[in-house]
């Protein structure tokens, strides 16, 4: 079943609505995106949602799905929209640039429509979004809005006090109970800005803004086996011990983050059509990788399968 509320309207019911046609619904409140086939054929999902001016709430429950809002998606509709979304029940898992993000219940995820995102409901899921203008964010953290973190974990300050009150704030806006959206930004944004402590210092801001350089110049390079960890650090006049410490906050190292993106480079082509008279080993060396057992093995390891089965699978799923 499906359900929606605009701003005006009332809630109503869609029976049996068929998978494709509740993406499409999601992608005039969320922005574009490009939707995996549903892990269920009896897929199901409910959604209310309600919008004032350019804040908007929505309420969503959905069976395993996944999709992606990558660089056609986001220039075809230019939105500049950022999400507060607190997970009520079930798992969701969230891939923005290249950063991985499990969700559980009581997590909060701040995500905007500038970025390339994916996402995967693993398991039958309950969330409330909260949909403000992202150039609010930017006026409250001008400089430095793009470098607060994505996920604030159950039981963290920001967390607590988000979940508090976009609990209790969202049932009273759906129900037509509160109309003040530039209060209601103002009050969501202010209560996550006044958790993240101090401002940013001008060597943390710099520090972060080198770590985007230093990513955007391993996206470059990923093709050139020659990129090594001294390679990157050469490049950009620091040294190796500094390459480190830039990539300690993220969660990964700086070797593991040059091996996802050659990775996800590599299912990229694996799933694409076009490059089906390519062989496997033929791939994984053109994004730097220089031996196939090696290869293979780290592919199996982060997606679950061998990069045969992996295009098999995806040359499966492609309609003819």
């Amino acid at each position: 079943m499906f359900q929606t509320k605009d701003a005006s309207g009332p809630l109503y019911d869609e029976s049996s609505i068929p998978y494709d046609e509740w993406t499409e619904k999601l992608n005039s409140v969320y922005g574009l995106w490009k939707p995996r086939q549903a892990a269920l054929a009896d897929f199901s999902a409910s959604v209310a949602y309600r919008s004032v001016g350019n804040f908007e709430v929505v309420n969503c429950i959905c069976d395993p799905c996944g999709g992606s809002r990558l660089a056609r998606e986001i220039s075809s509709d230019d939105l500049e929209t950022v999400i507060i979304q607190l997970v009520l029940s079930g798992r969701e898992r969230f891939t923005i640039d290249s950063r991985c993000f499990e969700l559980v219940a009581g997590d909060v995820l701040l995500w905007n429509t500038t970025r390339p995102i994916k996402f995967e409901v693993t398991e039958k899921l309950q969330k409330i979004s909260v949909l403000m203008p992202l150039a609010r964010l930017r006026n409250w953290l001008p400089g430095s809005w793009h470098l607060i973190n994505n996920k604030y974990a159950k039981g963290s300050t920001t967390a607590s006090m988000l979940c508090s009150l976009i609990q209790s704030m969202a049932p009273e806006f759906l129900s037509g109970k509160l109309e003040n959206s530039e209060a209601l930004t103002d009050a969501l944004i202010g209560t996550m800005v006044s958790t993240l402590g101090p401002p940013t210092s001008r060597g943390e801001f710099c520090e972060r803004h080198q770590l985007i350089q230093i990513k955007q110049f391993i996206d470059r390079h990923l093709g050139n086996p020659d990129l090594s960890l001294p390679y990157i650090a050469i490049a950009h006049r620091i040294s190796l011990r500094h390459l480190h410490s830039l990539f300690e906050s993220q969660g990964q190292t700086a070797l593991q983050y040059v091996i996802h993106q050659r990775l996800l480079r590599c299912q990229r082509d694996l799933s694409n059509p076009a490059m089906s008279g390519r062989t496997i080993t033929e791939i994984a060396l053109g994004w730097g990788f220089q031996h196939s057992t090696h290869f293979s093995r780290r592919f199996k390891s982060q997606f679950g399968l061998t990069p045969h089965e992996f295009r098999h699978a995806s040359n499966a799923a492609c309609p003819r």
